[in-house]
């Protein structure tokens, strides 16, 4: 989908495609990163040096990634474009804030009993930074395609409001399996991390669909 929508963009020569495209750039380049960890996990037996900065990295990665998304919705419905300078901001702190070493990272928890661990909290800012933008981008949504009588348009912005909720359950299975990690001591990749993953594809699947607008997709939408 990463190279389809790279592949978009320079058909159309037009933002909104570039912004998708560097979206799900930084998307994919954080599924390489982790990639990267879990394997070095697999072949180890231990989560070590190589997996405990993978996980900053990657949600590093996913932070640009946000800030790009809002610039793409913002864009496409001219509405919003005075809080991505805030949103940038706080997108700073949070990076800076991933690579604090109180977060433990994939270190065994018997290791920093006793210590400051900010993991949960850290992760909480994180998903509250991520439902911020994903919030209002479906507000945004919600809101431009009652004013819009192209039905095309409408269910390109449903698609996209759509796919910002499937990103919200993506995070709540996130911050539930972290719980689990922080509260009774699990070991991490529960059950919620499978679940999340099946909303991140639902995601990738629904904004692809709201730009691309396939022929078979438009035909379906003229039927109705």
């Amino acid at each position: 989908m990463s190279i389809q929508m790279i592949k978009k963009w320079k058909e159309r020569k037009q933002i909104a495609p570039l912004h998708l495209s560097i979206v799900f750039a930084f998307i994919t380049v954080a599924i390489i990163i982790l990639t990267i960890g879990l394997a070095e996990a697999a072949i180890t037996g231990y989560y070590k040096e190589v997996y405990r900065l993978s996980l900053p990295l990657a949600y590093t990665m996913v932070v640009i990634a946000n800030v790009f998304l809002y610039l793409f919705a913002s864009n496409i419905t001219n509405k919003g474009k005075n809080a991505f300078i805030p949103i940038v901001l706080i997108g700073l702190v949070l990076i800076v804030i991933f690579f604090l070493p109180w977060n433990w990272w994939g270190v065994p928890p018997e290791d920093y009993a006793g210590e400051l661990n900010i993991r949960l909290y850290t992760n909480i800012a994180f998903i509250a930074f991520s439902y911020v933008i994903y919030i209002t981008i479906a507000i945004i949504c919600h809101d431009t395609k009652k004013k819009t009588d192209d039905p095309i348009a409408r269910s390109g912005l449903k698609l996209l409001m759509y796919s910002m909720i499937s990103l919200i359950f993506y995070f709540l299975m996130i911050l539930c399996d972290n719980v689990m990690i922080v509260l009774y001591n699990h070991p991490g990749y529960s059950e919620f991390i499978y679940v999340a993953w099946i909303f991140a594809i639902v995601f990738y699947i629904l904004i692809y669909l709201s730009l691309v607008m396939p022929e078979w997709l438009i035909k379906r939408i003229k039927d109705d």
